[in-house]
């Protein structure tokens, strides 16, 4: 058993604790309303900078608007954005991306010479965080073939986390499946997409699982509660995976 830190900021806890960390399976305690989950998306967070030219606004033929270059790159994403849906995962659906965050201009009188965007993107099984940054890059570079003066710069990532793929004939999930089913739940693996610390468990080569009482839906709610029925049947269901798991 073990409780880290830092979860959902940069997952230092279960960094520190995986560099000892030797074993056969892990689960990891999150809300799936008693579902076995063995697939989540991971998640990629960067800046977008897109670098003008400063002037003042009675002449803006002397400047470069970074607003305006960066209006162009966020509709351009959009299109992409939405292209992702064509490629869903089995139990995760299609990878998702957001421009949560823009920043642009000091005052209503100056030419902007810098605007800044904030992506969030979550990752399917199958993707690397160099192969979707390279997506990004490639649309920037065409951008800057089409318009002229168009300067854009993509800054390290803030965050990056792998998904989540455990196989579904992994021992730990046909393991989990079969306490379900004794219990009459429904047993069969699914993903969420949401991100864990169990995608940095399997990192360091441990098959993991995510499953726990609750549902996610309400974390980070104005009221989180779970329900004492759902806490009693994880507690049943973590006992006998202790119990029965490597018993064969």
């Amino acid at each position: 058993f073990a409780a880290v830190v830092d979860e959902e900021f940069s997952a230092r806890g279960i960094a520190r604790f995986c560099e000892s960390l030797r074993a056969d399976a892990a689960i990891v305690a999150e809300p799936t309303e008693l579902r076995a989950v063995i697939a989540s998306k991971g998640v990629l967070r960067w800046k977008i900078a897109v670098q003008g030219t400063a002037a003042h606004s009675s002449k803006p033929y002397l400047g470069v608007n970074a607003i305006t270059h960066m209006a162009r790159l966020v509709l351009d994403l959009e299109a992409y954005h939405h292209s992702l849906a064509d490629r869903p995962h089995p139990l995760l659906g299609p990878a998702t991306s957001n421009v949560g965050v823009i920043r642009g201009g000091v005052q209503v009188n100056f030419v902007p010479d810098l605007c800044e965007i904030e992506i969030d993107r979550r990752l399917l099984p199958g993707e690397t965080v160099e192969g979707v940054l390279g997506d990004y890059q490639r649309r920037i570079d065409a951008l800057a073939a089409a318009h002229p003066g168009f300067v854009a710069v993509m800054q390290p990532p803030m965050l990056a986390d792998i998904p989540l793929d455990t196989a579904p004939d992994n021992p730990a999930a046909l393991l989990a499946g079969q306490i379900l089913a004794d219990m009459g739940l429904d047993p069969t693996p699914c993903g969420v997409p949401f991100g864990s610390d169990a995608s940095k468990l399997a990192q360091a080569r441990i098959p993991s699982l995510i499953f726990g009482p609750g549902s996610i839906d309400r974390a980070h709610a104005a009221v989180e509660y779970v329900e004492i029925e759902q806490v009693l049947m994880a507690c049943d269901f973590y006992r006998d995976f202790i119990r029965l798991f490597g018993s064969e």
